[in-house]
């Protein structure tokens, strides 16, 4: 199996706004093989700053894109192939930016291997550790305390047993704080 393509998808909301500090666009790495297996991964960073690093023409020996060291090897062989990539890099980065796009190839690349060997990725890095895990509703703070508890109800109500509001007016004032989260501990019960 040979690595044929790793493109770089960007994703982006219509509207970015310079509100909290969550992710409104992001870098979807498809890497495709001779064999018709895809692997999807993810890159939580600039996506544009992404794609330049995984897109880059050949500069030098270790100043390579990272598609340019992908193309033709086996993508099964990911310990060499996230060795090969760090050591192409070595000119721009070590940091930062570069790990995160050698990580959502990293993904792409398990995502192969767990395709090809018809295993869930999980279990080929160990199996699972617990049986079921517990999500979270994860939200803004809402303009009024009314709108965030209308907000918490509706998570609640969408079946969450937990809740994280952040950003706006929360963190700002320690008593303010504490006020909206007994008032919300109020309006949702135990």
């Amino acid at each position: 199996m040979k690595i044929t393509d790793v493109e770089t998808i960007l994703l982006r909301l219509p509207q970015v706004r310079e509100i909290g500090d969550g992710c409104q666009t992001i870098c979807v790495i498809r890497v495709s093989t001779d064999e018709g297996i895809v692997g999807i991964g993810e890159a939580h960073t600039n996506p544009l700053a992404a794609r330049s690093i995984i897109d880059s023409p050949l500069y030098s020996v270790s100043a390579q894109g990272l598609r340019h060291v992908l193309l033709g090897e086996d993508p099964r062989d990911i310990n060499r192939l996230w060795d090969k990539m760090y050591r192409a890099s070595q000119t721009y980065g070590r940091r930062g930016l570069l790990m995160h796009a050698l990580s959502g190839i990293d993904l792409a690349l398990w995502d192969i291997l767990g395709k090809s060997v018809g295993l869930p990725v999980h279990q080929l890095l160990g199996g699972a550790r617990k049986r079921a895990h517990h999500a979270y509703a994860s939200d803004l703070s809402q303009p009024t305390l009314e709108a965030t508890i209308e907000r918490a109800l509706a998570h609640k109500a969408n079946g969450y047993r937990a809740m994280k509001f952040g950003w706006g007016a929360l963190g700002q004032d320690r008593k303010s704080d504490v006020r909206v989260a007994e008032q919300l501990r109020s309006a949702l019960g135990p």
